[in-house]
């Protein structure tokens, strides 16, 4: 087969790129290429999806923003030392984990106008470089704290730089990103897809499941109280109390949503160190 035969590739940006979920991302991706590991939880993999014209994922190349510098073959050694990924496993896909980083470019701390041009450019190079069809934004950085200031918050230059550059854009935290009110008319405008306002993976998921639950069967859920605690960068993040409260607004919602109002109780996130990249928590 010809390069002009070849499909196109889609290029995956990430927002937070040296981060756990961003590390894990681009390895779980290189694993499940070379058959290293199974697709376990992976719906899109399933039957129902293999008519839904989505790219296979060797046709994926991965690069993004992000403030850390920590290379992602170290970092994957760190979450593999932790248990988050197969012992192994960073170095096997170590020659992804590095082509990966080396699309990494500076991630910002905020700003304006000039700010948002510059990752926009970010973007737009990264597609032409490696002869991409398409390029998704996807945000996988910490939580950042609730807006309040008079410009856009962080997640949300990252959300106005992918619609500048005309990418879709993912939003898998519970920040403001591309749903700032500000961003709305340009959002439209554009007639970009977006989606997202968290990945609900863990504590969040199980109240998007159980509500809902008890709605239908009519029951009256009377409290509904939680605890998180987390280590890494995550729990480091979200020891700021500003932080903490935009994430608990999102496990709210939820429960909001599905029950028609908000039971009585709060959720509490501790920052424990000492648990490493490890989370636990329970309602």
């Amino acid at each position: 087969m010809s390069a002009l035969d070849s499909p196109p590739r889609v290029g995956v940006w990430l927002i937070g790129a040296r981060g756990s979920v961003a590390t894990t991302v681009v390895a779980g991706c290189a694993a499940l290429t070379a058959g290293l590991r199974p697709a376990t939880g992976m719906l899109t993999e399933t039957p129902p999806f293999a008519r839904s014209g989505l790219p296979a994922l060797s046709l994926l190349t991965f690069g993004g923003h992000d403030t850390a510098e920590c290379p992602l073959p170290k970092r994957a050694e760190a979450l593999a030392g932790a248990g988050v990924l197969p012992h192994g496993l960073p170095d096997a896909v170590r020659a992804e984990l590095a082509d990966a980083d080396r699309e990494i470019r500076p991630g910002t701390r905020g700003g304006g106008q000039d700010e948002t041009a510059r990752l926009a450019d970010d973007i737009e190079d990264f597609a032409q470089r490696r002869g991409l069809s398409r390029v998704v934004v996807v945000n996988v950085a910490s939580t950042e704290p609730a807006d309040g200031g008079p410009g856009l918050p962080v997640s949300s230059l990252y959300a106005a730089a992918a619609v500048r550059a005309g990418c879709p854009y993912v939003n898998f935290t519970p920040s403001a990103g591309i749903q700032h009110p500000a961003l709305a008319p340009l959002a439209e405008e554009s007639g970009l897809p977006y989606a997202g306002r968290d990945g609900k993976t863990g504590q969040t998921l199980l109240r998007a499941v159980l509500a809902p639950m008890f709605a239908q069967r009519a029951l009256e859920v009377r409290a509904w109280s939680g605890t998180n605690l987390l280590g890494g960068g995550d729990g480091a993040a979200l020891a700021d109390p500003a932080a903490a409260a935009a994430k608990n607004a999102g496990k709210a919602r939820v429960l909001a949503d599905a029950l028609g109002s908000l039971p009585e109780g709060a959720t509490h996130i501790d920052d424990v160190p000492a648990l490493g990249e490890w989370k636990t928590a329970w309602d």
